[in-house]
């Protein structure tokens, strides 16, 4: 084959996405037909359809075996919708082949797409009929079909052959796709489970699968009944009882689900392993109370066993996550103690880890934890800084060491040791230089130069730190630089920036009344102000957290009217609801306000959020 006869052959291979050339006697062209034709793929490539069809059609005409020529003169045709034209060409094909099914079916297609759907399906079947001993006649058919997404067509084609070759297994993953099409999820999960019983390492493909049409309670509940019974023939496949209660978690079944994943774990004698993991998922879906459950279990059941220090750590994380959830906290607005709570829990939780894991890899980052609880929850500022300090003693030159001295840091902040602070958040951004730790180390600098007015200082590690962050504190750091470039004036002394800086410091380290008192007098002085809206949402926040929610609500419904182009007034609106559900209990006017960002804010950040505190606060998720 000469070269230019091979360079025109595979022309087609690489259209359709495969590489291929056709033999040397059905490709003799000359020069001048090569050019011809690259002239025609560059009007193809340009949109002008007509200029290609002249060039296609002498080509054709000239060498009408050269099959670059046909299959190109007919995408064309079909471009320009000339489908008569595409289907003679078509005929003339089918006329000179031996096996000519598959232009059989492109025909076929060319008659649907015309709109004459009756003789196209004629067409189809007569492509079957042609050879209904073969499996891959009833798939070329099937993928022609698709195409111009012929569903249900789709499926009696192949279900006609499965029942003509007497052979079940055939076309399931090709029938399942087109049962979760066509909404038959129970049909869809029946194919799923027939080859999960042929090879049960199918699963993480069947729910890869499955996943993306799993949308409605309908869809969910119908694949839940067809494996809970395929479990109930089949009692020893692992297979149908994982895909069983991967169903059920995604339908928020989460109790459901941990029975399923304790018979697993006992059949299979995994000796908690499955416990274990389903419990982290469990926590991650808002279900704390099953989580428990299940890291429980683990304990209970498997104490000496590989999954039971894991579960006693995941016990503590998970009853931080819950006590942080349900927005506990352990003193009052007064400073009194509260009752024991989640807080409290994991406290207990990881003191004993502790104890019965001292040389576990986890327990530098354990004792940790708990350092930050007495910082970050119980306020006890000198077990705290005890607990870090150890942490950094023990274990140096260590991840973990280095967290504990960014937690030291923010340590020095809320005791107004704003130097020592500096001095913490300097080492560790000078000895990391990249990475979130030190991003959170710069942004923290940048806090600081905030606080004591230094503006321009703060602008610029805000601008660093968009260079080389792409972690969640970039966000926080855009927002200041705008903040400060926005709200700069208009005296030169920044006298509202300066005050609300001070509000700021203030707030974080818990003088809630003192910075309230200073946004009051803000506000009474610069309620013009371009920041006027950030000092609304901060006064909102700090009247709940002085004890006042009913004037929090209302300071945080207030934003939006009195700034409705706020990139807080969505923000507000969460945190009026929040206050309302969370505090007075009103979940009716709780989950009015969550729907006003669905309907006022519709692009908003917040709009999963607030659709997720919906469907709790109205029960769906129970």
């Amino acid at each position: 084959m000469n070269i230019k006869s091979w360079t025109v052959g595979c022309v087609l291979g690489f259209t359709l996405g495969v590489l291929f050339c056709l033999p040397a006697q059905a490709q003799s062209v000359d020069s001048s037909q090569v050019g011809r034709f690259q002239l025609a793929e560059s009007f193809m490539r340009a949109a002008q359809y007509q200029r290609a069809i002249a060039l296609l059609e002498g080509l054709y005409n000239d060498s009408p075996q050269t099959h670059v020529f046909f299959e190109r003169l007919r995408e064309a045709y079909e471009s320009v919708k000339r489908y008569d034209a595409a289907i003679d060409l078509v005929n003339k094909k089918i006329s000179q082949e031996s096996s000519p099914t598959i232009y059989v079916a492109d025909k076929a297609r060319l008659q649907f797409l015309k709109g004459d759907e009756a003789t196209a399906r004629q067409t189809w079947k007569s492509a079957i009929d042609s050879n209904p001993s073969s499996s891959s006649v009833y798939l070329l058919v099937y993928r022609s079909l698709m195409q111009v997404r012929l569903f249900d067509f789709s499926i009696e084609i192949l279900e006609a052959g499965r029942t003509f070759l007497g052979n079940k297994a055939l076309f399931q993953t090709d029938l399942a796709q087109l049962y979760n099409l066509t909404s038959q999820h129970d049909k869809a999960a029946v194919e799923y489970l027939d080859l999960l019983n042929v090879n049960q390492n199918q699963l993480n493909y069947v729910r890869s699968q499955m996943g993306p049409f799993l949308t409605t309670p309908e869809s969910r509940e119908k694949s839940i009944a067809i494996v809970q019974a395929g479990v109930a023939a089949e009692p020893l496949n692992r297979a149908y009882r994982e895909f069983l209660a991967w169903l059920l978690v995604e339908n928020d079944q989460f109790r459901p689900a941990l029975d399923v994943y304790r018979a697993i774990d006992r059949l299979e004698r995994e000796e908690g392993k499955m416990l274990f993991a389903f419990a982290g998922v469990a926590s991650d879906g808002g279900a704390y109370d099953v989580a428990l459950e299940a890291y429980d279990e683990v304990l209970r059941r498997y104490p000496l066993g590989p999954s039971a220090a894991d579960a006693l750590r995941g016990l503590g994380l998970m009853q931080e996550k819950w006590a942080e959830t349900l927005g506990e906290t352990v003193f009052d607005e007064s400073g009194k103690r509260l009752a024991r709570n989640h807080f409290d829990e994991a406290l207990d939780t990881y003191q004993r880890f502790l104890i019965d894991y001292p040389q576990h890899p986890m327990f530098p980052d354990v004792l940790r934890r708990i350092g930050l609880l007495h910082q970050d929850v119980f306020y006890d500022y000198t077990s705290a800084y005890t607990v870090l300090t150890e942490v950094i003693g023990r274990y140096p030159q260590t991840v973990v060491a280095d967290e504990a001295a960014y937690d030291l840091g923010r340590l020095a902040v809320m005791e107004n040791r704003l130097e020592d602070a500096k001095l913490e958040f300097s080492r560790l951004l000078t000895r990391l230089r990249t990475g979130e730790l030190a991003d959170l180390s710069r942004y923290e600098l940048a806090m600081l130069h905030f606080y004591k007015g230094e503006f321009e200082t703060a602008q610029g590690f805000t601008e660093a730190m968009q260079e080389n962050t792409s972690t969640d504190v970039a966000n926080d750091a855009i927002a200041m630089k705008v903040m400060l470039i926005e709200n700069r004036g208009p005296d030169s002394l920044d006298v509202p920036l300066r005050g609300f800086a001070r509000s700021k410091l203030l707030t974080r380290q818990r003088q809630w009344s003192t910075a309230l008192h200073q946004l009051d007098d803000l506000l009474a002085e610069f309620g013009s102000h371009p920041l006027a809206d950030d000092m609304l949402f901060d006064r909102a926040e700090l009247l709940s957290k002085t004890g006042q929610p009913e004037l929090a609500i209302q300071a945080y419904l207030e934003l939006p009217l009195l700034h409705p182009g706020s990139f807080l007034a969505d923000r507000s609106l969460f945190g009026a609801a929040t206050v309302q559900y969370r505090v007075l209990g009103d979940n009716a006017a709780a989950i009015a306000t969550f729907e006003r960002i669905l309907r006022e804010y519709p692009g908003s950040l917040l709009i999963t959020a607030a659709r997720e505190q919906i469907r709790r606060l109205r029960g769906d998720e129970v």
